[in-house]
């Protein structure tokens, strides 16, 4: 029991520390978030953060993961419920351009993020991670389309990729440009991009098989 509650004590410690990181490093940027600042943000001495953390590097990686892994918790959740293939193709799509999917206060974080990857192994090997664990769940969720039905593992991943690539393009476009910028008819628009990708595959394919 006492180790039980030594280590519940431990992960509130780290939740703690993590969300006061989080503020932090939205306010003022990733890079410029010091470990002092978090340390008062979260109510503990700095000596803590080292305690709970091996290093900086460590507490952008479980960043990463809280806030990447979120999305993929709650794209999970909302597909649970729905057992029919179409409407979770739509809900999937939906959700995705949805400020569900991504706060406005996080994007600027996914850049620094990705900036970081390129300096440090241990984010590079977190962030890729969790973006491959994202293109798996949407992958999963195409495979069950009737409309998509025919198409390879490859191809699968090609439009999971376009996708989450036509996702974060259009959160930077609202981003800076809000009032020009329709998440829903994105969604739209994207469904049936996906859907006329998906016949052109497909006919591709008839004309492989047909020729002599």
């Amino acid at each position: 029991m006492a180790k039980r509650g030594r280590k519940s004590i431990a992960d509130e410690r780290r939740a703690q520390i993590l969300d006061a990181f989080h503020v932090c490093a939205v306010r003022r940027g990733l890079e410029n978030a010091s470990l002092r600042e978090v340390a008062e943000e979260a109510g503990l001495p700095v000596s803590n953060l080292h305690h709970f953390f091996k290093n900086r590097d460590e507490m952008v990686s479980e960043l990463v993961t809280q806030i990447i892994g979120g999305i993929i918790a709650d794209l999970g959740s909302e597909l649970r419920e729905e057992s029919d293939p179409d409407r979770r193709f739509t809900k999937s799509i939906d959700f995705l351009f949805s400020p569900k999917s991504q706060k406005l206060e996080d994007g600027s974080l996914y850049y620094d993020f990705w900036s970081l990857a390129h300096r440090s192994t241990t984010v590079r090997s977190t962030f890729r991670e969790q973006v491959r664990r994202q293109r798996l769940v949407i992958v999963d969720t195409l495979t069950k389309t009737p409309e998509l039905a025919g198409l390879s593992r490859a191809d699968m991943h090609e439009i999971a990729n376009i996708l989450i690539a036509l996702v974060e393009g259009t959160f930077y476009i609202l981003d800076m440009d809000g009032e020009n910028v329709f998440p829903a008819r994105m969604a739209r628009l994207i469904r049936r991009f996906l859907e006329l990708y998906a016949e052109e595959k497909m006919r591709g394919k008839k004309k492989k098989d047909i020729a002599p």
